[in-house]
């Protein structure tokens, strides 16, 4: 089958070749009108087009390649797992339909194999739940000019975005909802500055607080407060306190996407963007160039 190209894509959409390049190619110094750029992409669509990124390497010196780097430990629990697996799929998806290739790759989160990172010539890069020991080896792999953005980690670094949700804003959320004394179950990010904010954020002590790790430890945090209300960030984590809580007396911030395992009588709270949106939108305005970019370095997805 003959390879669809711009020249066929042009013509099907009753535009000029060069216009089928800007749009295509998200040149952003040229005032195209929405109707014509919708055209274009449905059209292209239609037609089953595939980017030639080796060509437009040499034009542009770019290699049509975003990275996603996800910090893994041995014994990560599922429901991290699950929300890395969410997180990764979206931005796929909507790096995808712009015309990138994604390559991904799972480092260890203590001992990262810097090697891999070397090997690749990235146009940007996501580095997901990473601690911060580890930060400037991993990013100072990447040459000058390279996006990187940060993803659920507090990084003490004003060079780069970090992008997080607001947990501030959702445990405030939370905590009017039970005015009572309450518990929190958190997940356990390899990021320890962001277990500590959140802690902070909570307003409780320590014994209060249990990070998750395994069910078994749940359970004796459980049994040791009985008959208490309990904030829970991850409704995956969310669906296994329920079995050993009344769900009327929980609070779920919901941050793996997928509220609907949760039983009906749960409170959740939910975040008016997807994390993955906020990271996708980031990164397309730093890979464009743009000038009217966010001057706060922490780009904090609020709960609704």
């Amino acid at each position: 089958m003959k390879k669809t190209t711009m020249k066929d894509i042009a013509k099907a959409a009753n535009v000029s070749v060069a216009t089928v390049s800007y749009v295509l190619n998200n040149v952003s110094n040229q005032t195209i009108p929405d109707d014509t750029k919708c055209r274009i992409i449905e059209t292209a669509n239609k037609l089953n087009y595939i980017p030639d990124l080796a060509a437009r390497s040499l034009v542009k010196q770019k290699t049509g390649l975003i990275g996603i780097l996800v910090n893994r430990t041995e014994n990560e629990g599922f429901w991290r797992r699950h929300s890395n697996l969410e997180l990764i799929d979206q931005l796929e998806n909507y790096f995808t339909n712009k015309g990138y290739h994604v390559v991904l790759s799972s480092l260890d989160a203590t001992n990262p194999n810097i090697n891999i990172i070397a090997e690749r010539k990235l146009d940007g890069v996501f580095l997901i739940d990473v601690k911060n020991e580890q930060f400037h080896r991993i990013s100072n792999q990447f040459k000058a000019g390279v996006p990187l953005i940060v993803i659920d980690s507090f990084i003490d670094d004003p060079l780069f975005y970090k992008v997080v949700y607001d947990y501030e804003d959702a445990i405030t959320k939370a905590v009017k909802i039970h005015s009572q004394d309450c518990h929190f179950v958190i997940e356990a990010f390899n990021n320890q500055e962001t277990i500590e904010k959140i802690k902070v954020f909570s307003g409780v002590a320590d014994n209060s607080i249990h990070v998750m790790e395994h069910e078994q430890g749940l359970v004796r945090f459980l049994n040791q407060h009985p008959n208490k209300s309990v904030i829970v960030i991850n409704e995956l984590i969310g669906a296994i306190v329920s079995k050993y809580v009344n769900p009327s007396q929980l609070v779920v911030i919901c941050t793996a996407n997928c509220p609907a395992i949760l039983p009906v009588q749960t409170t959740r709270i939910d975040f008016g963007e997807l994390k993955s949106s906020a990271a996708f939108h980031l990164m397309m305005q730093l890979l464009s160039g743009q000038r009217d970019i966010p001057h706060d370095k922490y780009i904090r997805v609020k709960a609704e």
